[in-house]
């Protein structure tokens, strides 16, 4: 497995991306993104597929969300069961199979990875900087995920609690502006275009027109339907 794959593999494992074991020595990963994302999610399946590792193929499923009384169009892919991903779930799943963070995550943390987790997870903030939604980590995780970024890359972060639907507070990791400005020449050699707003970039109206002629295209190569 090469260094892209791998480095894109954790950043999305800490953003969005689910990761499962099959058996003692076989492990999966799906993937998902809003309907909307379609193009960074082919993006996605194109690094994974160009390694050769076995995919299934991208489906879309309808979600409804009674907050707001509307309906979520959503994409997924997932990888096959492979003997190759068993490192990454000795990483990152604990006993119960639940995500967690590995204490040596400074050792895997990349600007490429960065990027990718930025890309899956993260939040443009409007003076400045960019949020992580670290929501489902515990508090010490998001210490360690803290620690990890200053020491790896030297900037500066914070925390900004999330007040969830049911009343509790989540952590999420703020990247400042200035820090964020730092680490952009290098965050964007690895970014998606379509991606590029979460680190308030602005891209060109006409690469948005290509852009959005590249995502109508994407459903076919989905192969969009009904699961």
């Amino acid at each position: 497995m090469g260094n892209l794959l791998k480095e894109m593999l954790i950043g999305t494992i800490l953003g969005d991306a689910h990761l499962g074991r099959t058996g003692l020595n076989r492990a999966f990963l799906t993937f998902e993104q809003s309907s909307k994302k379609s193009d960074y999610l082919n993006h996605i399946y194109n690094i994974i597929n160009q390694e050769d590792l076995a995919l299934e193929e991208p489906r879309s499923y309808s979600r409804e969300d009674s907050r707001y009384n509307i309906t979520n169009q959503s994409l997924y892919f997932r990888t096959k069961s492979l003997e190759e991903l068993k490192p990454f779930a000795d990483m990152f799943l604990d006993k119960d199979n639940k995500k967690t963070i590995p204490v040596n995550i400074a050792d895997y943390l990349t600007p490429r990875s960065l990027a990718f987790w930025i890309m899956d997870d993260g939040q443009a903030v409007k003076k400045g900087g960019v949020t992580l939604c670290t929501d489902s980590f515990k508090s010490e995780e998001v210490s360690l995920l803290r620690q990890a970024l200053e020491n790896k890359f030297a900037i500066t972060t914070s925390i900004h609690n999330k007040k969830g639907s049911t009343g509790n507070y989540y952590e999420r990791i703020y990247i400042n502006k200035s820090s964020l400005e730092l680490l952009k020449p290098e965050l964007k050699t690895h970014f998606h275009d379509s991606m590029l707003y979460k680190i308030n970039e602005v891209v060109p109206r006409e690469d948005i027109n290509q852009l959005e002629s590249e995502a109508d295209s994407v459903s076919d190569s989905f192969d969009i339907g009904d699961i």
